[in-house]
């Protein structure tokens, strides 16, 4: 047998020392790189966990939350409405079975009417609790409505504990590092409708370096409140938190003076084309306005919308149809008759047997060239009620003072109107009153120091000029109004306006000038609207051109607007506000404080959620500014036949714009 030695083309298994070294290099990198990766999860866990709960929390807390901001009045303390003391309870008596060991982040409370005879007013209150359970911190939501058991659903888990478990109080210390609440200062100051009446409640989902991978770690929920004796009462659904209330909107009443002593000449030239500008004013605008036509009697004109018996016809200034039917009916103004301020007033705020009326206005714009020469017990009203079934107010021994006569003061005249604003005060009042006859001396013999009984009269009659007993009737005492100032140019230049809007509540113009009139007329019906953007969504094209659309919602977003500084505009403001238009709620409205010296602002408007308007066409924006339309600039949208725009809003301009849409 022969033994063949190993061939030298054959090696033994095993590496070369370079293979070796070069194995080891590429390991030593893959282990580096790993290591890495894993140090960089292990300290982003912490941040990223807190981006899950906000995502969690914009999910879950976002069912209950918004609602329960929009239904709350923060003005209303005597509740309270928003309560942020750790140890509130949200219930007495019957509590139920929920654990209340936990402190109180935000109660909020409000009040329903229940159907009864009377019906019966039930305070409902919802607390988010801060409370452990087992070894997880959770915010849960519990709901205790009058008298029946609360009710409790958990809204977040897995949230931070206290920095110390041991020393954290719940009925003193308020979990502000997961749930921190703002609420505005002193409340009962606020206006009804300003955009100051809101809660701001930031959610923090933890984590210490927010914004690490392009995520945050808190989300901020806003509301400003609703008052829900202003809801209607077919209204199913209160409104959400994206329709907190702009401070422009609601009823408004004009009450116009066309009796004889103004003239057809300056009730055709003037007084007509005065009223014309005020609803001009308002067209586009979540506002519905009634006109009060009055001398010796009163009555509403205008398209009747909410009222089958005509008595108070409030037309829609978001429907064109209906804005130049109550245009129209301003041909009805005729220069006839004596001067009945309590016909005015009643058929403002009465219903014809003397309850009040189903829709009380927020405003009231009265316009009159006179004091009053008559009241309801000396005229008649044929069309409101038979005679000899008269309902008036302030009956009593009125004595001692000149007797009627039709054509000059007459003080039981003047007291039947005082008597029924006096039970309407807090409607914002704005009068208007224009004309030499002012300026003239009448017979007052009403007796200040006893206001408190209106039929004390002092022997002899004192005088007074008109504008001043218009004044009286205005701030119910000789001042308190603040008088309208102009920016000093002449009644007839087109340029014509006033300069402290918002403050004044009485205009006083000397003559029948129709610039002058209808200056004080816009400046009334912006005193709330100026300088706001109301946003509509409408079809075109198809048997319902021009019509709402309902169907869906659609989002809308103030992404940014500017200030008109020259030549390079300041950015105002970046954050993100937003509004949405549906079946509930057809407009949308973004408020803009003008101040600091701006005229204008440039204000970004973006549609936003397209992919859930797949069964529309974008066919365009128009805007206006009253009857003016308004010029806007295009935004485009990236990957997308959607447009946003850019317009420019006046402090003294409400401006209204439609997005126009169609289907197939």
């Amino acid at each position: 047998m022969q033994n063949n030695p190993p061939s030298r083309g054959v090696r033994d298994s095993g590496m070369t020392l370079p293979e070796l070294l070069i194995a080891m290099s590429v390991m030593g990198i893959i282990a580096s790189v790993l290591a890495t990766s894993i140090i960089v999860t292990l300290r982003q866990a912490d941040s990223t966990e807190g981006r899950v709960n906000v995502a969690r929390a914009e999910q879950t807390i976002d069912t209950w939350l918004p609602t329960d901001l929009a239904s709350t009045d923060v003005t209303n303390v005597t509740l309270p409405a928003v309560d942020t003391d750790p140890a509130a309870m949200p219930c007495t008596t019957t509590c139920g079975t929920i654990d209340f060991s936990g402190a109180n982040a935000l109660q909020l409370a409000w009040t329903n009417k229940e159907p009864g005879t009377p019906p019966v007013e039930v305070i409902t209150r919802v607390q988010y609790q801060y409370i452990k359970v087992d070894d997880e911190w959770q915010i849960q939501r519990i709901e205790c409505v009058g008298n029946q058991p609360c009710t409790m659903n958990v809204m977040l888990h897995d949230l931070k504990a206290p920095a110390d478990e041991a020393t954290f109080n719940p009925d003193f210390d308020k979990p502000v590092w997961v749930m921190d609440v703002a609420v505005p200062e002193n409340p009962t100051q606020l206006d009804l409708s300003d955009n100051a009446r809101r809660v701001v409640v930031t959610i923090d989902g933890g984590g210490g370096s927010e914004g690490a991978g392009g995520g945050v770690n808190t989300v901020s929920l806003t509301a400003g409140g609703s008052i829900t004796e202003e809801i209607d009462a077919d209204q199913f659904n209160v409104p959400s938190f994206v329709r907190a209330k702009s401070r422009c909107g609601g009823p408004v009443t004009l009450i116009i003076d066309d009796s004889g002593s103004i003239g057809q000449t300056n009730v055709d030239n003037v007084v007509r084309p005065g009223a014309e500008a005020f609803i001009e004013a308002f067209r586009g605008t979540p506002t519905r306005i009634q006109v009060i036509q009055f001398s010796s009697n009163a009555k509403a004109i205008g398209p009747i919308t909410d009222d089958p018996t005509g008595w108070h016809r409030y037309a829609d200034m978001t429907n064109d149809t209906e804005v130049d039917a109550l245009k129209a009916s301003l041909s009805a103004l005729d220069a006839d008759g004596g001067t009945n301020w309590e016909e005015a007033f009643f058929h403002t705020f009465k219903k014809s047997d003397g309850t009040n009326a189903d829709t009380l206005p927020n405003r009231v714009v009265f316009f009159t060239d006179g004091v009053p020469t008559v009241n309801r017990t000396t005229v008649y009203t044929g069309y409101d009620f038979i005679e000899g079934d008269l309902v008036h107010y302030n009956d009593g021994p009125y004595v001692n003072f000149p007797a009627f006569t039709g054509n000059t003061l007459h003080q039981e005249s003047f007291d039947r109107a005082d008597v029924i604003l006096d039970e309407h005060r807090g409607t914002d009042l704005i009068f208007v009153g224009v004309g030499g006859d002012l300026e003239q001396n009448g017979n007052w013999i009403y007796n200040p120091a006893a206001y408190t009984d209106r039929y004390a009269y002092p022997s002899s009659a004192t005088n007074k000029k008109g504008k001043d007993v218009i004044a009286y009737l205005l701030a119910n005492g000789p001042a308190g109004h603040v008088p309208a100032t102009d920016n000093g140019l002449s009644p007839n230049d087109p340029n014509y306006a006033y300069t402290n809007p918002e403050t004044a509540d009485y205009y006083l113009q000397s003559g029948f000038s129709q610039t002058a009139f209808a200056a004080a007329m816009k400046a009334a019906a912006l005193k709330d609207c100026g300088g706001t953007l109301t946003l509509q969504t409408k079809y075109k094209g198809g048997p319902n051109d021009g019509m709402n659309v309902t169907t869906d919602e659609f989002v809308f977003e103030n992404t940014e607007y500017r200030d008109d500084a020259v030549p390079t505009p300041n950015v105002v403001s970046t954050e993100p506000r937003r509004v949405t238009t549906s079946a509930l709620f057809r407009t949308g409205t973004f408020d803009f404080e003008i101040s600091g010296g701006a005229t204008y602002f440039s204000a970004d408007i973006v549609p936003q959620e397209l992919q859930t308007l797949d069964g529309y066409t974008f066919q365009g924006w128009t805007c206006r500014a009253g009857s003016d339309p308004k010029m806007t600039t295009k935004i485009e949208i990236t990957d997308s036949t959607w447009e946003g725009f850019t317009v420019d809003v006046k402090a003294n301009e409400a401006v209204s714009c439609v997005l126009e849409v169609s289907q197939p």
